[in-house]
């Protein structure tokens, strides 16, 4: 597991620094996102058995993932889905040697908006138990985020990363709407 959990960090700062690419930042904001010192990496290790009535049960409610940016590793059996705007919840195919690739509620502040969030769940199939393994990747608690000092008229206001979690720990999904400037 700390192998496997060494990869990903790697990975999660390899993507990141492309990401950050696109956004034009400052060195110190690039340096905040991929800090080794005190960073947030998180493995989660999900069991779905197999459900005999699949329609009266859900892996994982709705949600969109609190840090920076998530690896997910579906194990090659489908289960997530996406909400997608206008058409509602869509299944996202397991594609084999590939990740699926998550902006958290933190890049989304951090971008001020530029990178949307996409609100997933993981449902619960009748034949098959699912196995799924995410990677979460955030900056220190104790630091601050906010948008970039690049964008003119910040969408959000800056706090501490570990005021934001408390925030959407106790409002959830509305987390994001209270600190928007």
């Amino acid at each position: 597991m700390d192998a496997y959990q060494q990869q990903m960090k790697l990975l999660s700062h390899k993507l990141l620094l492309i990401i950050l690419e696109t956004l034009d930042v400052t060195q110190e904001e690039i340096d905040w996102a991929i800090s080794t010192q005190d960073s947030q990496q998180v493995l989660q290790l999900n069991s779905y058995p197999c459900c005999p009535n699949p329609s009266l049960a859900l892996g994982l409610a709705p949600h969109t993932d609190s840090l920076l940016l998530t690896l997910l590793n579906q194990c090659g059996i489908s289960g997530l889905e996406i909400f997608v705007e206008g058409s509602g919840w869509s299944q996202v195919q397991p594609v084999e040697d590939a990740f699926v690739v998550n902006v958290g509620d933190l890049l989304h502040i951090f971008s001020n908006a530029k990178f949307p969030l996409l609100s997933h769940r993981a449902s619960v199939n009748q034949s098959n138990h699912r196995i799924s393994i995410a990677y979460f990747h955030g900056p220190p608690v104790e630091s601050r985020v906010a948008p970039s000092s690049k964008f003119q008229k910040p969408c959000f206001k800056s706090l501490l990363v570990k005021e934001y979690l408390i925030l959407k720990a106790k409002h959830f999904s509305r987390a994001l709407s209270l600190i928007q400037t």
